[in-house]
């Protein structure tokens, strides 16, 4: 997994599968992000191939994370199967969904989360 750290916001970007492994290595980069002062975490999922329920329930403990202290989450970059994964478990409903990082940084709501 890798992270990409710019001032008020995160990207962190999965690879290939977020299953059970992916997860914990997600869950523990969810903690070390309440040490940063960054108001917008972003989960880019253009390399994540494969997500399973342990990474549908790392997301969401993220999303969790991210709202107690404040913070917005957002995921971009969902492949075909990935996206129908969200869609069936309505968990496209919950999160906030963006077709690529033009979006959401032209999202007037998320804005105000980065300036």
């Amino acid at each position: 997994m890798k992270t990409v750290d710019i001032k008020k916001y995160i990207i962190l970007i999965p690879h290939h599968r977020l299953d059970l492994v992916g997860a914990n290595a997600m869950k523990q980069q969810f903690i070390s992000l309440l040490r940063k002062q960054c108001n917008l975490w972003i989960i880019d999922m253009a390399n994540v191939e494969f997500i399973d329920s342990s990474g549908l329930s790392a997301l969401v403990i993220g999303l969790k994370t991210a709202r107690e202290h404040g913070y917005r989450l957002a995921i971009c970059n969902l492949n075909p199967t990935v996206k129908m994964t969200f869609e069936i478990t309505q968990l496209d409903r919950v999160f906030q969904i963006f077709n690529n990082l033009d979006e959401i940084f032209s999202d007037s709501d998320l804005k105000l989360a980065t300036a």
